[in-house]
């Protein structure tokens, strides 16, 4: 299909670990671009100053800046190509939605006594399913005939909104382009 990308194995990916609000892999949150080009020893593929958007090409990760600061708010993994990223035991990259949506109701029942705004569960308008108390944006990825989890992974600035893909911090070209 001329629509469909390979998508790589987990052996042939790199193996990122996540710790909400602070990292994803190399990356934390609150770095400047130039300190996550560094950390990922990659240079910016693109630049996009209208959304704030940096995207490292050979990596399938795009990075997303808060305008007050400039700094790293927010990052989004490819489905095919990306690294797949862990939080503990779970791997989030590249999976069809419904291997995952356990291990997400789980996550959003165990996030019930955060405070309000963060517990539970948000259903985006886009039926994508957000864990706004980690920092998580389930996104899905079309390729061919199926969808793949695209994690958006966020600071916790952007954690409150962040499942809202029309009032939300996440740049619009993250909504629209996937």
């Amino acid at each position: 299909m001329w629509w469909a990308q390979e998508i790589l194995s987990d052996t042939d990916r790199p193996q990122w670990a996540w710790v909400p609000f602070e990292s994803v892999g190399p990356l934390r949150f609150g770095q400047s671009v130039d300190e996550v080009a560094a950390a990922l020893d990659e240079s910016i593929y693109s630049f996009d100053s209208d959304e704030q958007r940096v995207q490292f090409a050979g990596l399938g990760v795009d990075t997303y800046y808060s305008r007050d600061d400039r700094t790293l708010a927010a990052v989004a993994v490819d489905a095919c190509r990306g690294p797949q990223v862990r939080h503990e035991a779970t791997r989030l990259v590249g999976r069809l939605p419904s291997e995952l949506t356990p291990w997400i109701e789980s996550a959003a029942e165990s996030l019930e006594d955060m405070p309000q705004g963060l517990n539970g569960l948000r259903i985006g308008l886009n039926g994508e399913a957000g864990l706004p108390g980690l920092g998580l944006v389930m996104r899905c990825q079309q390729n061919g005939d199926y969808c793949r989890t695209r994690p958006v992974l966020v600071a916790r600035e952007w954690a409150e909104g962040s499942a809202d893909s029309w009032e939300g911090p996440i740049p619009q070209r993250e909504w629209s382009s996937f």
